[in-house]
């Protein structure tokens, strides 16, 4: 049941993994282990184990579809098609804005209805002084640095939320603005920069538009071999309600 080529395979397979050839021993004891696979995936077979087993239907999904894989042309794209591809999905490149900011948070829990006079307050004390001053004393503690550099709008979104984000990225740069709000509760900011996001120049990101050219011409071949292997089923399926 084990072939010479088959047991070739092992040798190499456990060359590549410990960097030696295996011993006679160890060997036998692949071969033998083999043996037992191939037995039992028989007798399986025989007692129908593989049928409506997801897992094994999945498996053999994914090895048709690594078949189809390794018949796909891999040729690299014409420059027209390069670019072309890349127009037609630029929007998925645009890099994300990124901002700076400083900012003061105010707890409602902690200051209830004084939480609009206090934010004035610091508000005015802040444009009113060394824009370096220290935040030390301000605000309400919180488990967050006060100053942040560069950071993006995916990372604001996740850190601030997407409220807060929305209002810090509208707001003037230079001077201390708000009270904002957020899912802590209220801060005044500071904004010191804002790049927005851009759509790079397609030189500059030729490799992963190439690499993405690839993956979706593979998709559209593997859509195609099984549009062509579904054409000799006649499938039925179930009516769905509304």
């Amino acid at each position: 049941m084990i072939t010479d080529d088959q047991a070739s395979g092992m040798v190499s397979q456990f060359a590549l993994t410990w960097q030696r050839a295996p011993s006679k021993e160890e060997l036998q004891a692949l071969i033998d282990d083999e043996v037992r696979t191939e037995v039992y995936v028989r007798e399986a077979m025989k007692l129908g184990l593989d049928q409506n087993d997801t897992i094994i239907r999945r498996r053999l999904r994914q090895k048709m579809e690594f078949l189809n894989e390794s018949q796909f042309p891999n040729k690299a794209p014409a420059e027209s098609e390069l670019e072309a591809y890349f127009t037609a999905n630029s929007k998925q490149y645009r890099t994300d804005a990124v901002v700076s900011f400083r900012h003061v948070f105010f707890d409602p829990q902690q200051r209830g209805d004084s939480l609009a006079d206090d934010a004035q307050a610091a508000l005015l004390l802040l444009n009113n002084q060394d824009q370096e001053m220290e935040l030390n004393g301000l605000g309400d503690p919180i488990d967050l640095a006060d100053n942040w550099t560069d950071l993006s709008r995916k990372d604001l979104v996740a850190l601030f939320g997407s409220t807060f984000t929305d209002a810090l990225l509208s707001q003037a740069q230079g001077r201390w603005t708000g009270p904002i709000e957020s899912a802590y509760g209220r801060h005044l900011v500071r904004v010191e920069s804002v790049a927005k996001g851009a759509i790079p120049e397609l030189d500059d990101i030729r490799a992963e538009v190439t690499r993405d050219w690839f993956q979706d011409k593979l998709r559209r071949y593997q859509d195609d071999a099984y549009e062509r292997l579904l054409n000799g089923y006649s499938v039925r399926r179930p009516e769905l309600t509304p």
